[in-house]
Formats: structure tokens, C-alpha cells, sequence
């Protein structure tokens, strides 16, 4: 799964399920940047597989092209030819994954991290 997140200062990252959740990546990525963070304007996911190849954990949606054109090539090779298209992919709300992401960045703007959430993916009752 990818999820794409759109911030209200024209910031778009791109997160998905590689060695770890989306969800732990992207409560590392709040962690890291909550202080420059705006707010969430929107979220949608797509149900193809995250990139596969280098151990990304993020990137912007103005990088993701470049990554899914060098998935599966070593740095000396070129770019792959049958690469994916960000452009082709289909994305759509679901308010499950919203609900975790506000969730998460809320957590970590109050220093909070809720592991249950993280690991397994359980919004507490009320949210």
C-alpha cells in the first residue's frame, strides 16, 4: 500500500509498507519534522506495493517518479524501462488510514507515541 499525504504548505510525501507500516514510517517522519510540519489537507492510498527496492522509507510526490524509474537498478545502471507510473495509479480516501495519520501527527506534536496504533494498527475507541 502507498499513502500520499498532502500538507497545507504545498508539501506531498509519499509513504508505503516496506520493512516496516506506513504508519511507523510516517510517526518517524512526524518525529523528525513536527516542528515544520503544516496541517494535513489530504489523505489517500493506493493499493499497489510500495517500492520495493533500497529501503526507502518516504519521499516527496515530486521525487516518487524518479524512485519507481530507478526500482530494481543497481546506481550504475539505467533507469528501469518498465517502470511504473506514478501518473497511472489510483488513488483514493479511506478514512481509516486519515483517521491513523492525523492521529499520529497529533501524537507527535504532543510528544505522545501510541505503539498499539503503530504496530498493529489499532485506533483507540472515540477517534
Amino acid at each position: 500500500m502507498i499513502v500520499r499525504i498532502k500538507f497545507n504548505d504545498d508539501l506531498t510525501m509519499m509513504f508505503g509498507d516496506s520493512y516496516k507500516p506506513w504508519r511507523i514510517q510516517f510517526d518517524e517522519y512526524c518525529w523528525n519534522y513536527k516542528k515544520v510540519l503544516g496541517e494535513i489537507e489530504e489523505i489517500s492510498i493506493c493499493s499497489d506495493k510500495w517500492i520495493s527496492w533500497g529501503g526507502l522509507k518516504w519521499c516527496t510526490g515530486e521525487n516518487f517518479q524518479h524512485q519507481l524509474n530507478r526500482e530494481g537498478c543497481q546506481s550504475q545502471d539505467e533507469n528501469n524501462p518498465n517502470a511504473r507510473q506514478y501518473s497511472e495509479m489510483k488513488f483514493a480516501f479511506d478514512s481509516i488510514v486519515a483517521r491513523t495519520a492525523l492521529r499520529i501527527l497529533e501524537d507527535a506534536r504532543n510528544g505522545r507515541t501510541d505503539n498499539r496504533l503503530l504496530l498493529k494498527g489499532i485506533l483507540p475507541k472515540g477517534t
